[in-house]
């Protein structure tokens, strides 16, 4: 039987223990955006472990990253990632290549286009269990599934941190917990030098009735749950949260596909 992967993304609350079939994805330092805490290389000791890059780059930022990965040590087995940019410059290292677009890998036609060049792919959860299970059923790879955590909901250039505290006369911080002000909805706002990252103020959790043996693992964000390792892949297991985002609800505006 396959041996199902869970994908943590590092944040503060992470000791970083050695767990069977856990392997850590470390927010690289410049790269990254909606965490307070980021990684250059010299910090990532763990063996098997993966970059994460969620920034959408300039020339300028590739060609720094392209310094940065000539000294890519032999701990980091592979890199998620965004900006398709990234791909260019990884594709003939010996290293995974994970595609994690947030808000664009929606259908298998997508995915199976991805899959031509990546290792694999994390599929978007901004799709419904119906959308889900079409994509496990017709993807020509085994791809990651979000299983954990608070979905990013949009991600800005700006400094709308300072914008928010500015426009509303209050201390600016680098966590904001906010709503919307017409449906009340809440928001966690995240700013760091490159920008602001905005998730759902509520614990998404993947429904326990997806099974298919094209699913490879599952990535979890340890963001803002003040979980360790073990406490984030039992909440997993037990799927006792509620949020299940847009599994259950028919998901009004997304991509679309060509």
């Amino acid at each position: 039987m396959k041996k199902i992967k869970y994908y943590i993304i590092v944040s503060e609350s992470i000791s970083l223990k050695k767990i069977s079939n856990v392997y850590y994805l470390f927010p690289l330092k410049d790269f990254s955006v909606g965490f307070t805490k980021t990684y250059e290389l010299a910090d990532i000791k763990n063996d098997n472990s993966y970059l994460y890059i969620n920034r959408i780059l300039h020339t300028k930022d590739i060609e720094k990253l392209k310094q940065i990965l000539t000294k890519l040590p032999n701990n980091i087995i592979g890199i998620f990632f965004e900006d398709l940019g990234v791909y260019e410059l990884i594709k003939h290292m010996p290293i995974e290549k994970n595609l994690y677009a947030m808000h664009a890998n929606c259908s298998y036609m997508t995915i199976n286009t991805y899959l031509k060049y990546m290792t694999t792919i994390v599929v978007s959860p901004d799709i419904t269990l119906d959308e889900t299970n079409e994509i496990l059923k017709n993807a020509t790879k085994p791809v990651i599934l979000y299983g954990l955590g608070y979905l990013p909901t949009m991600y800005s250039r700006r400094m709308l941190n300072q914008n928010y505290a500015s426009h509303y006369k209050i201390a600016s911080k680098k966590i904001l917990n906010i709503k919307e002000t017409i449906t009340k909805y809440p928001f966690i706002s995240v700013e760091n030098e490159w920008g602001t990252m905005l998730y759902d103020d509520h614990l998404y959790c993947l429904k326990p009735n997806i099974k298919s043996q094209n699913i490879t693992g599952f990535l979890i964000n340890s963001f803002y749950t003040n979980m360790d390792a073990k406490e984030l892949i039992k909440t997993f297991k037990n799927q006792s949260l509620e949020h299940t985002g847009f599994l259950d609800n028919k998901t009004t505006n997304k991509i679309k596909e060509v």
